[in-house]
């Protein structure tokens, strides 16, 4: 089954800030007030997602449950001129599934979500099956953003 995913951009949270300039180092008021509202909106999606498909969330290969902290974290979300950013991954499902791989994730059938940050920190991205409710569910949730919806790439 196709992997597809939406990506949201942080300027659809910060729409009065130019999110290309988010450096979690950064101490300037404005860019801290923009980090804090995406970690508290980026915190409060998630947990409706985690509870609207009744999942747990985890890391790709481990099956110690992950916090929503975790993810809603200006580590994971944005980018640090010093120390750059790590690419991760997430996986909302109902039970622990190991993989090695995102190749093994993208050819698993089953209804889970990934999540993965953003190389320049500045959207997050979450995918799922292509015919899946997830994408009708984030539409209609974020119907007033400008949503991109991607292929999933195993390369990341």
């Amino acid at each position: 089954m196709k992997k597809i995913g939406i990506g949201i951009d942080y300027s659809n949270i910060c729409t009065d800030y130019n999110t290309s300039y988010l450096d979690r180092d950064n101490m300037d008021p404005a860019t801290k007030k923009c980090m804090k509202q995406v970690l508290s909106w980026i915190k409060e999606f998630v947990a409706e997602l985690l509870e609207n498909y009744e999942c747990q969330l985890h890391n790709l290969s481990s099956s110690t449950p992950v916090k929503i902290d975790d993810i809603a974290s200006k580590r994971f979300l944005f980018y640090s001129l010093e120390k750059e950013i790590t690419l991760q991954s997430y996986v909302m499902q109902k039970e622990y599934v190991e993989y090695e791989s995102l190749a093994a994730w993208e050819l698993d059938n089953n209804h889970s979500i990934l999540v993965q940050n953003d190389e320049d920190g500045g959207a997050i991205y979450f995918y799922f099956n292509e015919n899946s409710g997830v994408l009708d569910w984030i539409k209609n949730k974020l119907e007033n953003f400008s949503l991109d919806e991607i292929p999933f790439q195993a390369i990341k």
